[in-house]
């Protein structure tokens, strides 16, 4: 210990030694040779570093970034040890030349480590080649991606038109059936007839529904929307469904975003009426609409005090055709949370629930203050359908 304090505290010293210009038989040439040789070693050094610093604060996100600090710290030690090396033939500080290679030992023994343990990531980094092969993959799924939504919108205007066109045809035929007939047949007659027509029409109401879901996010037009004023508009259609149950609807300060009126109003539109059909018998609805700030995003939640939803099904709700009970009781076509979730993955945010069975529940979902102009949605397909 006592000679690393001694050796420490005389670290400058040069009075041991000879500057090297006195250590054996010099030539002009040779010496300077020497020192200039050292010297543009030197600056090559100190350029890498700073190169390498520059290309570090360009590349935003760049692999393996301690690797890189090592190495520079490396060749900057490196080039500091021939800069000193040059300087001894005037200032033989031999100490101050040890610490240096002593550091630059350290370091570089440092950065060896750093490459065998972080080899197979490197490997693993994807070169331009491979990132140009897979952007052609992409490619070439979102084309295959975007002809199939061709074809669904086809199908979908054939639905619209052919399907509903028989429907229409037999509700009316037995509409005419029961007016004009309906005399003459008994109670059995005329309840296969009301059966029919009520499938007919949860036919027609289901076509809508599909249509409706496949239509969410085809062609999305942002404007200004005022959600304060879309619920209100919401709830003023839904008057006659509250007026049924007796609802109480609160609703807090809602903020005003650039996205799709449409979608949003598809979203609210689907959360306060689900509110208002699963209520618990004999107790009036209460519902709250809110919303709060986020960093970067908006959190809604749309609460009411119903039957509540069983924690293990709350993936399945968002699901296309899931329903948790029988029409005879809760009308619909499980397709409502399904087109809820449609339009928050396009926008870029998540939706869950929070419930209590026989309490109620809470549904949140985020929305972005900014919402990017893309098709969040065909990506995520097109990287599902890649994988």
């Amino acid at each position: 210990m006592q000679e690393l304090i001694d050796f420490l505290s005389r670290l400058t010293d040069t009075r041991d030694w000879p500057p090297r210009w006195l250590c054996g038989h010099w030539t002009d040439f040779h010496g300077w040779l020497y020192i200039g040789s050292d010297l543009t070693i030197w600056l090559a050094y100190m350029g890498i570093p700073l190169i390498l610093l520059r290309f570090i604060f360009i590349k935003k996100g760049i692999p393996l970034p301690g690797v890189f600090a090592l190495f520079g710290a490396f060749i900057l030690l490196c080039g500091t040890s021939h800069l000193v090396d040059a300087t001894m033939f005037w200032w033989p500080a031999y100490r101050f030349n040890a610490l240096v290679r002593f550091l630059t030992a350290i370091v570089s023994v440092a950065t060896v480590f750093a490459l065998i343990r972080y080899f197979n990531e490197a490997v693993g980094l994807r070169t331009s080649s491979e990132y140009e092969r897979e952007l052609a993959i992409r490619q070439q799924i979102l084309q295959e991606l975007s002809r199939s939504n061709q074809e669904l919108e086809q199908f979908a205007y054939v639905a619209s038109h052919d399907l509903q066109s028989p429907l229409r045809t037999i509700s009316s035929y037995l509409t005419l059936l029961e007016t004009n007939y309906g005399g003459h047949l008994d109670d059995q007659g005329r309840h296969l007839i009301q059966t029919s027509t009520a499938a007919a029409s949860r036919m027609r109401v289901l076509i809508n529904d599909l249509l409706t879901f496949s239509h969410v996010g085809s062609a999305l037009e942002f404007t200004e929307v005022n959600l304060q004023d879309l619920v209100a508009e919401i709830l003023e259609e839904q008057q006659h469904e509250m007026n049924a149950v007796q609802a109480t609807i609160e609703v807090g300060p809602l903020p005003t975003l650039q996205a799709g009126r449409t979608e949003l109003k598809q979203l609210f539109q689907n959360l306060i009426t689900n509110g208002l059909k699963y209520h618990r018998a004999g107790v009036p609805v209460q519902l709250q609409v809110q919303a709060k700030e986020l960093g970067n995003s908006y959190q809604f939640s749309v609460t009411d005090n119903g039957i509540g939803i069983d924690p293990k099904h709350y993936q399945r709700v968002f699901q296309l055709f899931q329903r948790l009970h029988g029409r005879a009781r809760y009308p619909g076509t499980g397709i409502g949370l399904a087109t809820c979730k449609k339009i928050i993955d396009i926008y870029g945010g998540k939706i869950w629930i929070d419930s209590v069975p026989g309490n109620g529940s809470t549904f949140y979902f985020t929305i972005p203050k900014h919402i990017q102009a893309i098709r969040q949605y065909t990506e995520l397909t097109s990287l599902q359908a890649s994988n």
